[in-house]
Protein backbone atom coordinates (compact mmCIF):
# COMPACT_ATOMS: atom_id res chain seq x y z
CA UNK A 1 0.00 0.00 0.00
CA UNK A 2 2.75 2.57 0.89
CA UNK A 3 3.96 1.37 -2.57
CA UNK A 4 0.95 2.62 -4.23
CA UNK A 5 0.96 5.82 -2.33
CA UNK A 6 4.48 6.60 -2.79
CA UNK A 7 3.19 6.05 -7.45
CA UNK A 8 0.27 8.33 -6.51
CA UNK A 9 2.57 11.48 -5.31
CA UNK A 10 4.97 10.97 -7.50
CA UNK A 11 2.40 10.69 -10.41
CA UNK A 12 0.48 13.51 -9.15
CA UNK A 13 3.65 15.46 -8.64
CA UNK A 14 4.87 15.12 -12.45
CA UNK A 15 1.16 15.99 -13.39
CA UNK A 16 1.50 19.08 -12.00
CA UNK A 17 4.78 19.84 -13.31
CA UNK A 18 2.85 19.06 -16.76
CA UNK A 19 0.04 21.42 -15.58
CA UNK A 20 2.40 24.18 -15.03
CA UNK A 21 4.70 23.66 -18.41
CA UNK A 22 0.92 23.92 -19.87
CA UNK A 23 -0.19 26.92 -18.26
CA UNK A 24 2.92 28.43 -19.06
CA UNK A 25 3.37 27.44 -22.49
CA UNK A 26 -0.79 28.86 -22.78
CA UNK A 27 0.60 32.03 -21.44
CA UNK A 28 3.51 32.21 -24.30
CA UNK A 29 0.64 31.62 -26.69
CA UNK A 30 -1.56 34.21 -25.13
CA UNK A 31 0.97 36.89 -25.51
CA UNK A 32 2.37 35.85 -29.00
CA UNK A 33 -1.20 36.31 -30.02
CA UNK A 34 -1.67 39.29 -27.99
CA UNK A 35 1.81 40.43 -29.82
CA UNK A 36 0.09 39.64 -33.55
CA UNK A 37 -3.18 40.84 -33.30
CA UNK A 38 -1.37 44.18 -32.38
CA UNK A 39 0.88 43.71 -35.54
CA UNK A 40 -2.60 43.30 -37.53
CA UNK A 41 -4.17 46.14 -36.28
CA UNK A 42 -1.26 48.78 -37.07
CA UNK A 43 -1.23 47.15 -40.52
CA UNK A 44 -4.64 47.51 -40.90
CA UNK A 45 -3.91 51.43 -39.59
CA UNK A 46 -0.93 51.58 -42.50
CA UNK A 47 -3.15 50.00 -45.08
CA UNK A 48 -6.10 52.52 -44.14
CA UNK A 49 -3.80 55.54 -44.02
CA UNK A 50 -2.21 54.37 -47.39
CA UNK A 51 -5.55 54.66 -48.96
CA UNK A 52 -6.56 57.79 -47.63
CA UNK A 53 -3.18 58.89 -49.33
CA UNK A 54 -3.64 57.32 -52.78
CA UNK A 55 -7.18 58.96 -52.36
CA UNK A 56 -5.69 62.40 -51.49
CA UNK A 57 -3.16 61.49 -54.62
CA UNK A 58 -5.73 60.54 -57.36
CA UNK A 59 -7.44 63.59 -56.43
CA UNK A 60 -4.30 65.88 -56.93
CA UNK A 61 -3.51 64.06 -60.08
CA UNK A 62 -7.50 64.89 -61.12
CA UNK A 63 -6.58 68.85 -60.12
CA UNK A 64 -3.50 68.90 -62.09
CA UNK A 65 -4.77 66.70 -65.14
CA UNK A 66 -7.16 69.91 -65.06
CA UNK A 67 -4.79 72.57 -64.79
CA UNK A 68 -2.89 70.96 -67.23
CA UNK A 69 -5.67 70.49 -69.78
CA UNK A 70 -6.36 74.60 -69.00
CA UNK A 71 -2.45 75.65 -69.85
CA UNK A 72 -2.85 73.80 -72.68
CA UNK A 73 -5.58 75.89 -73.95
CA UNK A 74 -4.20 78.87 -73.05
CA UNK A 75 -0.92 78.15 -74.74
CA UNK A 76 -2.98 77.14 -78.11
CA UNK A 77 -5.11 80.50 -77.84
CA UNK A 78 -1.60 82.30 -77.41
CA UNK A 79 -0.07 80.48 -80.54
CA UNK A 80 -2.95 81.21 -82.37
CA UNK A 81 -2.66 84.95 -81.41
CA UNK A 82 1.37 85.09 -82.59
CA UNK A 83 0.35 82.81 -85.14
CA UNK A 84 -2.13 85.71 -86.32
CA UNK A 85 0.10 88.66 -84.96
CA UNK A 86 2.28 87.05 -87.51
CA UNK A 87 0.53 86.62 -90.28
CA UNK A 88 -1.89 89.95 -90.72
CA UNK A 89 1.23 91.99 -91.92
CA UNK A 90 1.91 90.14 -94.59
CA UNK A 91 -1.86 90.43 -95.99
CA UNK A 92 -0.88 94.17 -95.90
CA UNK A 93 2.10 93.87 -98.15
Amino acid sequence: MEEARKKALEDLEAERARSRSLSDDVGHLKWALLEKEGAIAQAGKAIEDLRVANTELVRSNKEIERANTSLVGENTALEESIRGTFLLPSFFF
